[in-house]
C-alpha cells in the first residue's frame, strides 16, 4: 500500500533551528515545562515547505523508501536517493544486525553529519527512520508530512529516472536499544509501569491482541486515514491530537511504552510519532506474528484484557 509519509532530518539548517529556538523561547516566556509532560521534538517532522526551503542545502539527504524501484524510476523528489525497505529487515520481519543497518545506511551516502529527509510507503518509512535511531542517527532524522503525494499537489518540481550514484558514507554508529524481545515482554506484562500500545486496526484489535494492550489504530494519524494509504495526500494530525491519542492510549511520562502491530512496520512509524511528542519508546519487532505464533496467552474482544 502507498502513502505518503516521510521523513526528513538535518542538524546545519538554520530555519529548523530558528523555529526550535523560537518554541523554546516561548516556553521560557510561559515559565518551566510542565512536569507531567514530555518534551517534543518538533523537528522529526517536516514540511514540503520547509524541505523545498532547504533541499538543496548541503548536508541534506532526502530518501525515498518503498519495496518497489520502478515507483521511485516514475516519479520522485529532485535529488532523493532510494531505499529499498525490505533490505532494512531480516528473518521475520526483524532488524538486521547493527552492522548489516550500518552497510545499508553508508551506501545510501548517509554521514554522520547529514539531517535526513524521509518519504515513502507509510508502511515502511518508519521502519527506516527506526534502523536510523538504532544506529544513534535518529535525531537527524524526519518524517516528511504529506511525501510525495502532498509534494505533487503543490505543484512542487519531481524527477524520474534511476537512483543517482552516491559515494559510500561513513556513519559513526551510537547503538540504542530501540527493540524489546518476547521474554522480555512477558517478563513484565501487567506490570505497572509498562504502556503496551497495539496499533493495528479496531477489526485486527477485536479478534487478538496481547493482553493488557490497549489500541491505537495507526491510521488516525492521519488527516485522511481511509486515504493515506492510498497514495492520496493526508497531513498528519496536529501534535495536541496525536498526544491526546497516545495518552488515552496509555502514554505517560515514566512509563516503559512498548508499540507493536502484525510485524512491527506499522508500530515503526508510530515509535517515530511517540519520539516526536517526546516520549522514549520501543518496538516489540515480533509484535503479534511472534506473541501469537508463540502459543502465549491472548486477549479477544474491545477491552485490554488482563495478564495471565
Amino acid at each position: 500500500m502507498k502513502g505518503i509519509f516521510q521523513v526528513g532530518y538535518r542538524p546545519v539548517v538554520a530555519a529548523l533551528a530558528l523555529g526550535a529556538g523560537a518554541g523554546r523561547t516561548a516556553a521560557q516566556q510561559c515559565g518551566p515545562p510542565a512536569l507531567d509532560r514530555p518534551a517534543p521534538r518538533p523537528d522529526l517532522v517536516v514540511s514540503t515547505a520547509w524541505l523545498a526551503a532547504h533541499l538543496h542545502d548541503p548536508g541534506v539527504v532526502v530518501v525515498h523508501v518503498d519495496h518497489d524501484p520502478e515507483t521511485f524510476r516514475a516519479a520522485h523528489l529532485p535529488g532523493a536517493r532510494y531505499a529499498d525497505a525490505m533490505a532494512f529487515a531480516a528473518g521475520d520481519h526483524d532488524l538486521p544486525a547493527a552492522a548489516d543497518l550500518r552497510r545499508l545506511v553508508e551506501n545510501l551516502g548517509i554521514g554522520p553529519d547529514d539531517r535526513v529527509v524521509l518519504y515513502g510507503e507509510s508502511w515502511h518509512v518508519g521502519w527506516l527512520y527506526l534502523a536510523l535511531d538504532r544506529l544513534g542517527h535518529g535525531s537527524r532524522a524526519a518524517l516528511l508530512d504529506g511525501g510525495l503525494a502532498q509534494w505533487r499537489l503543490e505543484g512542487r518540481p519531481v524527477e524520474s529516472g534511476p537512483p543517482p550514484a552516491v559515494p559510500r558514507g561513513r556513519l559513526t554508529a551510537r547503538e540504542h536499544d530501540v527493540v524489546v524481545p518476547t521474554d522480555w515482554l512477558r517478563d513484565r506484562l501487567g506490570g505497572r509501569r509498562l504502556a503496551l500500545i497495539d496499533v493495528r486496526s479496531r477489526d485486527e484489535y477485536v479478534a487478538g491482541h496481547i493482553p493488557t494492550a490497549r489500541h491505537l489504530d495507526w491510521s488516525r494519524v492521519f488527516t485522511r486515514p481511509d486515504s493515506a494509504l492510498a497514495g492520496v495526500a493526508s497531513l498528519l494530525v496536529s501534535a495536541d491530537r496525536l498526544d491526546a491519542m497516545f495518552r488515552a492510549a496509555g502514554a505517560a511520562p515514566g512509563k516503559e511504552i512498548v508499540l507493536y502491530c502484525t510485524v512491527g512496520v506499522r508500530a515503526s512509524l508510530m515509535y517515530l510519532l511517540a519520539k516526536r511528542l517526546g516520549y522514549s519508546p520501543r518496538l516489540y519487532d515480533g509484535s503479534w506474528a511472534a506473541w501469537s505464533g508463540a502459543g502465549l496467552p491472548t486477549a479477544t474482544g474491545p477491552e485490554p484484557g488482563v495478564a495471565r
